[in-house]
C-alpha cells in the first residue's frame, strides 16, 4: 500500500516560476484594488441604510405605541382621579344620609272602656323601612351578575337544543 502512494505523488514536476509583474501593472492592479474597496463600502453602506430603512417604521411605530400607552396610563389616572373624586362626594353624600336622625316609632295609646273598669293599652306601631340606597359598586355587581346569569342560561339552552337537534338527526 505504501508503494502506491509513493507513485501518486509527483516528485519529477518541476514548479513553475511565478509571474514577473512590472511596476505599471502593480500600479494598475493597485488602482483596481482600490476601486474594488470603495465599491464594496458603498455596497456596505446601502445594505445599512437599507436595514435601517426598514427599522425606522417600526421605530416609528415603537414610539407611537409608546405614546398610546402614556397617553392611556394618564388617561386611567385621570379616570382614577375623577372615580377618587365621585366616591369622596358620595360618601360626603352618605355621611349626611346617616347623620340624619332616624324618627322614633310612634306609640298608639288604645282605651278601651268598659263598664266595670277602665284599661289602657299600648300598641307600638312600626314603620315599614325602606329599601336602602345601593352603591354604584352593588348596583354594577348585581347587574353583571344578571347578566353572566343568563348568558349561561341561553348557552344552556343552546346546548340542549343543538343536542336535540343531533339525536333526532335534523
Amino acid at each position: 500500500m505504501d508503494d502506491n502512494v509513493e507513485e501518486r505523488l509527483p516528485s519529477d514536476k518541476t514548479v513553475k516560476p511565478k509571474r514577473q509583474i512590472s511596476d505599471a501593472q502593480r500600479e494598475h492592479l493597485n488602482k483596481i484594488r482600490e476601486l474594488a474597496m470603495k465599491k464594496k463600502a458603498e455596497l456596505k453602506e446601502i445594505t445599512l441604510k437599507s436595514k435601517l430603512a426598514k427599522t425606522v417604521p417600526k421605530q416609528d411605530l415603537a414610539k407611537q405605541y409608546d405614546e398610546y400607552v402614556e397617553n392611556k396610563v394618564k388617561a386611567k389616572k385621570e379616570e382614577v382621579k375623577k372615580e377618587v373624586e365621585k366616591e369622596k362626594e358620595v360618601e360626603e353624600e352618605e355621611e349626611v344620609i346617616i347623620k340624619k336622625a332616624k324618627p322614633k316609632p310612634k306609640t298608639k295609646k288604645i282605651v278601651y272602656v268598659e263598664e266595670s273598669e277602665s284599661e289602657e293599652e299600648e300598641v307600638i306601631v312600626k314603620k315599614k323601612t325602606k329599601a336602602k340606597p345601593q352603591t354604584l359598586e352593588n348596583l354594577v355587581y348585581n347587574s353583571n351578575r344578571d347578566q353572566l346569569y343568563n348568558r349561561v342560561i341561553e348557552e344552556r339552552v343552546k346546548a340542549s337544543i343543538i343536542g336535540y337537534g343531533a339525536a333526532l338527526g335534523v
